[in-house]
């Protein structure tokens, strides 16, 4: 307890201080306020007490450290178009928010570690510190690589190197074998439409990696649209894609990337604005589950088998393969 409110009479310090410094123009110096929590380095090398703010990070720490040593989870551990393992993640009864980060709510867990996100305000980061919190940023996880980064990031946070490095062989063990059962197979031209249909992902994201691992040309990228790109009507029948993947909502609210609730319209296929897309015509629009569209942990490469076996189903029936 005590620990505890002298951690945030630290952060009503810096806001005061903050106040002043914006008003009279002068610097100061955080560094000279900050108190870690602990003397040794045994809850730096293997902490115990655990804070994830991001839905990502979820599911990376849940197949990383045992879930005793995870004092909280972000709140989209209960969204079912956020989270792949809602079974597992409700071994956690510890949530705190992430959108915005509530400072005193995580300073009142006393964690070892809080894990945010790449688009943290560095304001939160710098009082979470203060209050003797060790922060670890991750990055923006828009392609496989960096998705990878970030495990090893988190491996490393949470002393579980080997643990990182076996979950990545495993993602690029998953993909080798994806790309061995449809290579050769006719590539279609499939894109990406997003919540409300109003983005795309492109060049410099997971989903066009994914795309490729799965055999399909992304429409996108030969669009040259860049990461997840606004896209239009006329766009899209423009590119007359051969297949279109939507997530499916089942007509719910849910997260997205940019944003955390999103009303889905009413399905491509009953649009009459759509009609004039191949895809469309064709009856291949494609609905995923959202938590496996917008997934940039280790459990993306789910969503390369789903779209593998939409795209190639006859490689399927041959391999008598079946979704992980």
């Amino acid at each position: 307890m005590t620990q505890l409110l002298t951690s945030l009479g630290l952060v009503v310090l810096t806001l005061g201080l903050s106040a002043l410094a914006g008003k009279y123009g002068f610097a100061w110096q955080k560094a000279a306020l900050s108190m870690p929590r602990h003397s040794d380095n045994t809850a730096a090398q293997r902490p115990s007490r655990i804070i994830s703010t991001e839905y990502n990070v979820n599911e990376i720490l849940m197949d990383m450290v045992a879930p005793e040593r995870i004092l909280a989870l972000s709140q989209d551990a209960d969204n079912p178009g956020l989270c792949n393992i809602l079974d597992r993640t409700a071994q956690i009864p510890g949530r705190v928010a992430s959108n915005p980060i509530r400072i005193e709510q995580i300073l009142a867990l006393e964690p070892d570690v809080v894990f945010v996100g790449a688009a943290c305000p560095a304001e939160t980061v710098s009082l979470l510190e203060l209050g003797g919190v060790r922060v670890v940023r991750i990055n923006r996880g828009y392609t496989i690589s960096e998705i990878q980064e970030n495990i090893r990031l988190i491996g490393n946070a949470v002393g579980e190197p080997a643990r990182a490095e076996a979950l990545i062989a495993e993602m690029n063990h998953q993909l080798a074998a994806i790309r061995r059962i449809v290579v050769g197979a006719p590539a279609p031209r499939a894109l990406y439409i997003g919540s409300g249909y109003g983005y795309t992902a492109g060049i410099g994201t997971y989903t066009d990696e994914l795309l490729e691992a799965a055999g399909a040309r992304n429409a996108a990228r030969e669009a040259g649209i860049r990461e997840w790109g606004k896209i239009t009507i006329e766009t899209v029948i423009e590119m007359d894609p051969d297949v279109i993947f939507v997530p499916d909502t089942g007509g719910r609210a849910h997260g997205a990337v940019g944003t955390r609730l999103v009303i889905p319209p009413k399905p491509l296929e009953h649009d009459p604005v759509w009609q004039d897309v191949r895809a469309v015509r064709s009856g291949r629009v494609v609905t995923l589950p959202p938590s496996l569209l917008f997934c940039n942990s280790h459990y993306s490469t789910w969503a390369a088998w789903a779209m593998a076996q939409a795209l190639h189903p006859e490689r399927f029936q041959q391999n008598q393969q079946k979704l992980p």
